[in-house]
């Protein structure tokens, strides 16, 4: 028997795979993984699809613009204004404010002087649910004996009761003292109204307290400025003041009230003036009333006036909500009094047909998309809309109210 020079190695590898043509079983099995992950892939695939589409279906959601009917008019308008509510009558409230400014001016000069202190009280009260008139030059005392009168006549509101707590009526107002002199030069103290003491009741719940120190009051001589110096410094103030109040006024407006241009009246006084060393410290302080009408009231005038009379308007509710090119014309020094006050208005309004977008909302529901054009037969005061549907592929509006959104797009 002939001597055996080689073994066969039975390695499994190369069983399966020989080495005389490996290539051929190795592209085999790389086609078949790179087949099971395109496989793969395309359900994945398929998956999110179908999961975007349900996903855009059930948030599905419209949008709808809607440019109303409109049309600028002249108006020359004559109202009735009152701070109560009144048929025919625009309601109005006063909005006031107030801002003091001080300058440093360097001294010229000398004179005598003879000058009041003065200061602000706040005046309570705590009597009656009335309001109490006080006579102008009424007399408040400090607890040392020393009077100061108000200049003016003025009402104190009556207290009023919420939750079974009561609120003092309250008024802040300037005094100043009854003679000239550095003695009235008082911190901020308790005043009570002399006038009251034979009414002990009333004189216990009328009271006054300091808001800022009683300052100002000297006999002697004082450093003064020039006229020239003290004009051009006070009306630089004047103008930075006003431009102040007027930032701060739009910032307040209430809801429901509209403001107009022309709608304020300034009253001003000059303050106390101060010596600072070499300087006089002079200054101005400013209170401003601005009437606020009512929104509503006043839309209703100017669309009962001129709208009534259009005929392409029949049958057509229409609203006036921008008011910033009306003006209202000389308005009456005293309307910090309240009361009927009569107003001229002049200038441009634009008016819109009144379109409800709740209305819409629910004629929208579930329709389809094609019909929204039919919505401008329907509302006369409709003048173009526009339909956008979320997914693209739905042709008609969602069933759900909240997922369609109303813009009334006001086209002036």
């Amino acid at each position: 028997i002939p001597e055996i020079t080689e073994k066969k190695d039975n390695n499994a590898y190369e069983y399966y795979y020989p080495k005389n043509n490996p290539e051929k079983y190795e592209g085999n099995f790389g086609k078949s993984k790179s087949k099971k992950k395109y496989i793969l892939g395309g359900i994945a695939l398929t998956v999110v699809l179908i999961f975007i589409v349900g996903m855009m279906t059930v948030f599905a959601s419209a949008t709808i613009n809607i440019v109303p009917k409109n049309q600028n008019i002249d108006v020359n308008l004559k109202i009735l204004a009152t701070n109560e509510a009144k048929e025919v009558a625009v309601r109005y409230e006063i909005i006031k404010l107030s801002k003091s400014k001080t300058i440093s001016v360097p001294a010229t000069g000398e004179e005598a002087a003879e000058i009041k202190a003065s200061g602000k009280i706040v005046i309570y009260n705590n009597f009656s649910t009335e309001p109490q008139r006080l006579i102008i030059r009424t007399r408040f005392e400090s607890p040392e004996g020393l009077i100061f009168r108000i200049p003016e006549s003025i009402v104190v509101p009556g207290k009023t009761k919420k939750d079974g707590v009561e609120t003092p009526g309250s008024i802040e107002v300037q005094v100043f003292a009854d003679e000239p002199g550095e003695k009235y030069n008082i911190k901020k103290t308790d005043f009570t109204i002399p006038g009251f003491k034979n009414d002990a009741d009333r004189f216990k719940n009328f009271y006054a307290r300091s808001s800022t120190e009683m300052e100002g009051g000297c006999v002697g001589k004082m450093k003064t400025v020039s006229e020239s110096d003290k004009k051009t410094a006070l009306q630089n103030i004047d103008l930075e003041i006003q431009a102040d109040l007027n930032k701060d006024l739009e910032s307040k407006i209430p809801e429901g009230l509209a403001l107009l241009p022309g709608s304020t009246i300034y009253q001003s006084k000059d303050l106390q003036p101060k010596e600072d060393g070499s300087s006089v410290i002079i200054g101005k302080e400013i209170t401003s009333y601005t009437i606020m009408l009512n929104a509503q009231d006043l839309s209703n005038n100017i669309t009962a006036e001129y709208v009534s009379k259009l005929s392409d308007w029949t049958g057509i509710k229409a609203v006036v909500k921008n008011f910033s090119s009306l003006s209202i014309i000389n308005v009456p020094g005293n309307i910090e009094k309240g009361g009927e006050i009569r107003l001229e208005i002049k200038g441009k309004a634009n008016v819109l047909a009144d379109i409800n977008a709740e209305v819409i909302n629910q004629r929208l529901l579930g329709i389809p998309k094609k019909d929204a054009a039919k919505l401008m037969d329907e509302f006369a005061g409709i003048s173009s809309i526009t339909a956008t549907i979320r997914p693209i592929w739905k042709q008609s509006f969602p069933e759900d109210s909240s997922k369609i959104y109303v813009q009334i797009m006001a086209n002036e």
